[in-house]
């Protein structure tokens, strides 16, 4: 049984004390959601940045038919790139036909892609962006500048 005075407020005693309580109740409850939501969602987003079905998370080739994107000489820089449309570097591709957008963007520079059938390029005395549509078949590509081929140079393989 309850006696009377057992919910009493003493003198010194604030009303708000039992108040104050609930509040400490509260705030564990909102902390204990958040210890179990923080890292189940956590562990969501990683799994979903691992999930990624491009070409350089799972090491297979790029699709036929995807855009490629070949980039020289941003900044006068001796560096030319060649990415599929995940950003990936391009190392293997699958035969067939794809469509490679070109930024060239030094006139010091030029973006030369070659291999079986294809020989299409970009010139040096100029800036450009060219957008070529080739069939690639089985083999070895190279992609290079021609003034600078011997360190501004990639290839990958067609299966």
């Amino acid at each position: 049984m309850i006696e009377p005075d057992q919910y009493a407020i003493e003198p010194g005693q604030h009303a708000t004390a039992n108040h104050s309580g609930a509040k400490n109740i509260h705030r564990r409850r909102v902390m204990r959601a958040l210890v179990l939501a923080v890292p189940v969602a956590l562990m969501s987003l990683l799994a979903a940045c691992s999930n990624s079905s491009t070409p350089a998370a799972s090491g297979a080739p790029a699709a036929a038919g995807s855009v490629l994107t070949g980039t020289v000489g941003q900044g006068d820089a001796p560096v030319i790139t060649l990415v599929d449309s995940a950003g990936a570097p391009v190392t293997s591709l699958k035969a067939g036909s794809y469509t490679v957008k070109v930024k060239d963007l030094s006139t010091k520079h030029n973006f030369h892609l070659t291999g079986t059938g294809v020989d299409e390029k970009t010139s040096v005395p100029d800036t450009a962006e060219a957008t070529w549509t080739v069939t690639l078949v089985a083999g070895t590509y190279t992609f290079d500048c021609d003034p600078h081929a011997q360190k501004m140079v990639g290839t990958f393989t067609v299966t």
